[in-house]
């Protein structure tokens, strides 16, 4: 087997850095054949897949794997440049992604039952024999007519603005503190967040109009925001989507939520709305922060037709 990594070395807030040189010795000791390409800029990871996968072709190996190497981020990056690839060659083998949680977040590693530890995860990925088909998250901006694909989510709202403030953080890259980045970004949306408003359409079924939403996440996995259960039966082995609405809620409701989450419980709010299918319709209005697997999508109305697409992982 041939694994080509591509490794954020500043994922995790340079953790990834820090533990690339055992990385390095694990892979020797297993004898891997591997070859290694650095990310050096933001994006950087969609060249770099679209990159082995043009080399690929003029060899055809069909025993060669990406390892997406950093946090949710780097493996959001390198689908995308996959699938990229796979458009304009339709008709080529897939070479399927594995993920070593190096970064911060890791949600699609626990949501896939990886090791978060990486010897585990590394050990699994190099004792692989073969692939797995998933769903990942696909949706069309239909204003714009352009498309993209997620691992984990894609989140307009509550957790986009508490990801855009702790990126803006200067806690976000210290080694120690920089997991409080976002537990201060939580406590200054919670304070300030303003409702806003949405019209969602599930496949086959009746518009619902929301007019004080607070949270609007779409996912393919049961965790967001690093390791919080969304929706505890969530699947990428499902070709559905989950689609999860919080309507603005007061202190104690918050309060209620959060009890509730840590409970798996909280889906049965009444303030809480919860959709599992295979299309959906979003669209909002004004400017709204939005995030895709733990991204910035800046701030703008969305009007989206979401489901899934399938691409085999490299999974146990």
């Amino acid at each position: 087997m041939k694994y080509f990594i591509i490794i954020n070395l500043h994922a995790g807030g340079d953790n990834a850095k820090k533990v690339w040189p055992a990385i390095q010795r694990q892979l020797a000791a297993s004898h891997a054949d591997y070859q290694t390409l650095y990310t050096a800029y933001p994006n950087h990871a969609i060249e770099l897949s679209e990159q082995i996968l043009d080399e690929l072709d003029t060899t055809s190996p069909a025993d060669a794997v990406l390892i997406a190497a950093g946090g949710d981020g780097t493996l959001h990056e390198t689908l995308l440049g996959c699938q990229r690839y796979y458009q304009a060659h339709p008709h080529d083998h897939q070479v399927p992604i594995a993920f070593l949680p190096v970064g911060s977040g890791n949600d699609f590693a626990r949501g896939l039952k990886i090791p978060l530890k990486w010897e585990n995860a590394l050990a699994d990925i190099l004792s692989g024999a073969t692939s797995k088909i998933i769903n990942v998250g696909h949706y069309v901006d239909l204003d714009h007519h352009l498309e993209g694909f997620f691992t984990n989510n894609l989140g307009i709202g509550f957790d986009a603005t508490v990801v855009h403030l702790a990126n803006k953080s200067s806690l976000k890259t210290h080694q120690f503190f920089g997991k409080f980045s976002y537990m201060a970004a939580i406590l200054d949306v919670i304070i300030h967040f303003q409702g806003f408003h949405a019209e969602i359409q599930p496949a086959n079924v009746p518009e619902v109009t929301f007019d004080n939403v607070f949270l609007l996440t779409t996912t393919d996995i049961p965790y967001f925001g690093g390791g919080i259960n969304i929706v505890p039966t969530a699947s990428v082995f499902d070709d559905h989507l989950d689609l999860v609405v919080v309507e603005k809620p007061s202190l104690w409701q918050l309060i209620l939520f959060i009890s509730m989450i840590f409970l798996k419980r909280h889906l049965r709010l009444k303030f809480i709305h919860h959709y599992h299918e295979k299309e959906l319709f979003i669209k909002t209005n004004g400017n709204r922060l939005g995030q895709i697997d733990g991204e910035e999508l800046g701030a703008r109305s969305y009007n989206l037709k979401l489901n899934t697409i399938k691409y085999p992982f490299w999974v146990r």
